[in-house]
C-alpha cells in the first residue's frame, strides 16, 4: 500500500509565526574632571596658539587632557579649551565644558556640550 500524501495549501504555511529578538547594548561611562588654572590673568598676553595641558586624567578606561589657550587658538580675545584622547583607541564621547569664577559662580554663556569621536594621539577633529 503506497503512503499517503498530504497536500498542504498556501493557507496553511502562512498560519505560522516565527518569532526571534535581538538586543544591543551600548556600554555609557559617566565621569568628570576639574580643571583649575591659577592665577588666570597672567595666563592672559602669551598669545594665540600658546597652551597649556591640564595633567592627564582617565575616564571610562581612556586617558585623557585638557588643552587651555588663554588668548585662543586662532581668535584673540577667546579662550579655547580642547579635549584630547591620548591613550590609544577610539572612543565616541559627548563631552561638556563649564567655566566658572574664582567665587564658583557659572560664567554667563560658559556652559557647552558636543559629541565627537575621539582617535588615539589627535585633539578633536576641529584641530
Amino acid at each position: 500500500m503506497a503512503p499517503k500524501r498530504k497536500r498542504v495549501s498556501e493557507s496553511d504555511t502562512n498560519d505560522q509565526v516565527i518569532t526571534s529578538s535581538s538586543q544591543l547594548i551600548y556600554e555609557t561611562v559617566k565621569g568628570s574632571h576639574e580643571f583649575t588654572i591659577e592665577g588666570y590673568s597672567l595666563a592672559k598676553g602669551t598669545g594665540v596658539d600658546e597652551f597649556k595641558t591640564s595633567g592627564k586624567f582617565t575616564v571610562g578606561g581612556h586617558d585623557w587632557v585638557i588643552r587651555f589657550y588663554p588668548d585662543g587658538d586662532d581668535d584673540h580675545g577667546y579662550i579655547s579649551l580642547f579635549l584630547e584622547l591620548v591613550s590609544t583607541g577610539e572612543v565616541r564621547a559627548l563631552v561638556g565644558f563649564k567655566v566658572v569664577d574664582q567665587s564658583g559662580k557659572e560664567k554667563h554663556g560658559s556652559q557647552f556640550q558636543f559629541i565627537n569621536t575621539f582617535k588615539f594621539g589627535t585633539a578633536d577633529s576641529d584641530r
